[in-house]
C-alpha cells in the first residue's frame, strides 16, 4: 500500500509540472493507444478461436458462439484523471486570478466529460459488434477454406483496428477541446464577461466554417445557454444535438446549438473572453455622429469595427486609404455604415481575376455597398452603382448566398436600387 501511495504521489507531482497542452496530448495519446490495444487483443483472440474451431463444428453453431463472445467487447476510456485535466484547462482560462475554485458548472462539466466517454464507448462497442457480426457472417456464407478465412478476417480486422484508432483519437480530442472551451467560458462568466470572440488558427487547413467565423463576437448568454444544454444531456445523441458540427459557413446569427467550439473534428478554434468598447466619432464632412464598436485597438490597423454579422473587421492602413482617401472616396462614416447594413454574404467565386479568391467572401448591403473580406480582414468596400449588385452576383458562388437576417440561401440578389423600392 505504501509503495503504491508513494508512486501515486510522485506521479501527481510530475503531472503538476506539465503544461495544459502536454496533459491534453498525453491524455489523448494514452487513451487512444489503450482503446486500440484493447480492440486488437480482442480481435486477435477472436480470430484464433474462429480459426481453431472452423473445421470442428457446424458454421451455424460457431457463429452463434462468436456472437456470444462479441458481447464481451467492452472498450472503455480511463477517466480517473479527468478532474486534474479539467483543473489544468481552467487554470489557463482564469481572468486575473491564479486560484481555481470549482463551482457547480465546473462539477457538471467534469461529469459531462466522463459521461461523454462512457456514451461514446457504449455506442461504439455496439456498432463494432454489429460490424463484426456482419463481416463474419458474410465470410462464413462464402465457401472458403480455413486458411482463406484467416487471411480474409485478419485483413478485415486489421483495417477495422486502424480505422477505430483514428476514431478514438477524434473522440478524445473532441471531448477535451469541448471541455477546454467550457472551462474558458465558465471561468470568464464568474467575472461577468458579456462577450466572447471566436479565434481560429488561419492556415491552409483551416475549415471554411472556422475561417469565416474567425473574429465573430458571440454573447455570453448564447454560450451559457448552449453549455447548459450540453451539461443537461442524458445521451450521446442529445449531446450531439446540443453542439452540432458544421462545415459550411454561417454568415448570420449562430443557431442555439452552434457557438461553442469545437465546430468539427480536430477543430483548433477557441473562444476567448472580450470586452466590447464603443466610441462615438464625428464625421468631418457632415458633422454627424457615428459609433465604432470593437474589442481592442491594434496599431497595425487603421480601423476595427464589429459589423452586422458579428465579425470584428480589421481594416489595415493600405486598404483604408484605398477606400477612404483615394480610389473609392468613401468617408469613414460611410464605411462603418456599410458594415452595419450587410444584407447578403457569400463565398467568393473562383474567377481567376483576384488572388486568394478561395478564401474570400463577398457581401452586399441594403443600400448597394459591396464589401470583400478575407476571414476577418476587409479587402475593399465601394459605394453603390448601377452595377454593384451585378458585381455581387457575378462574384458570389451561386446557391451559396445567405440572407444574414433570415439565414435563407438564395441564388441571386436583386439590383441594389430594387431593394429600396
Amino acid at each position: 500500500m505504501q509503495k503504491k501511495l508513494l508512486t501515486a504521489l510522485i506521479k501527481s507531482s510530475l503531472q503538476d509540472k506539465k503544461s495544459a497542452t502536454e496533459l491534453i496530448d498525453e491524455f489523448i495519446n494514452t487513451h487512444t493507444q489503450s482503446a486500440t490495444q484493447h480492440l486488437e487483443e480482442f480481435l486477435s483472440e477472436l480470430l484464433v478461436y474462429i480459426n481453431k474451431n472452423f473445421d470442428k463444428m457446424p458454421k451455424d453453431n460457431l457463429l452463434n458462439i462468436v456472437k456470444s463472445k462479441l458481447q464481451d467487447l467492452n472498450i472503455v476510456f480511463d477517466t480517473k484523471s479527468i478532474d486534474a485535466m479539467y483543473a489544468s484547462l481552467a487554470a489557463t482560462a482564469t481572468v486575473g486570478v491564479t486560484k481555481i475554485v470549482f463551482d457547480k458548472v465546473d462539477v457538471k462539466a467534469i461529469d459531462a466529460m466522463r459521461k461523454g466517454f462512457y456514451w461514446v464507448s457504449d455506442k461504439k462497442n455496439k456498432e463494432t459488434q454489429d460490424i463484426l457480426i456482419n463481416t463474419i457472417e458474410a465470410v462464413f456464407k462464402g465457401d472458403v477454406t480455413r486458411a482463406d478465412l484467416s487471411v480474409i478476417l485478419k485483413e478485415k480486422f486489421t483495417g477495422m483496428a486502424n480505422k477505430d484508432e483514428a476514431y478514438y483519437k477524434l473522440v478524445a480530442d473532441n471531448i477535451i477541446s469541448q471541455a477546454q472551451n467550457i472551462s474558458r467560458v465558465n471561468e470568464a462568466l464568474k467575472y461577468d464577461v458579456e462577450f466572447f470572440k471566436v479565434r481560429a488558427r488561419i492556415d491552409n487547413i483551416t475549415s471554411d466554417f472556422c475561417r469565416n467565423a474567425n473574429g465573430k463576437i458571440v454573447s455570453a448568454k448564447h454560450l451559457k445557454n448552449q453549455i447548459d444544454s450540453l451539461l443537461a444531456a442524458t445521451s450521446i445523441d442529445e449531446k450531439k444535438a446540443a453542439a452540432q458540427w458544421v462545415s459550411k459557413p454561417i454568415f448570420g446569427n449562430f443557431p442555439s446549438n452552434i457557438g461553442l467550439p469545437p465546430y468539427h473534428g480536430h477543430c483548433r478554434t477557441i473562444v476567448e473572453s472580450v470586452w466590447v468598447n464603443e466610441e462615438v466619432k464625428i464625421d468631418p464632412g457632415t458633422k454627424k455622429k457615428y459609433k465604432v464598436r470593437n474589442t481592442s485597438i491594434d496599431e497595425k490597423y487603421k480601423l476595427q469595427h464589429i459589423d452586422k454579422t458579428g465579425i470584428e473587421v480589421k481594416v489595415d492602413k493600405k486598404v483604408y486609404d484605398k477606400i477612404v482617401n483615394t480610389k473609392h472616396g468613401l468617408s469613414e462614416k460611410q464605411l462603418v455604415g456599410a458594415m452595419n447594413d450587410i444584407k447578403y454574404k457569400a463565398p467568393h467565386k473562383i474567377t481567376g481575376e483576384h488572388p486568394n479568391e478561395h478564401i474570400r467572401t463577398v457581401a452586399m448591403t441594403n443600400d448597394g455597398y459591396v464589401l470583400v473580406y478575407e476571414s476577418d480582414k476587409l479587402v475593399t468596400c465601394f459605394s453603390p452603382s448601377r452595377r454593384s449588385s451585378s458585381y455581387f452576383n457575378d462574384n458570389a458562388k451561386l446557391g451559396k448566398i445567405e440572407d444574414v437576417d433570415t439565414g435563407k440561401i438564395t441564388e441571386k440578389v436583386k439590383k441594389w436600387y430594387e431593394n429600396l423600392i
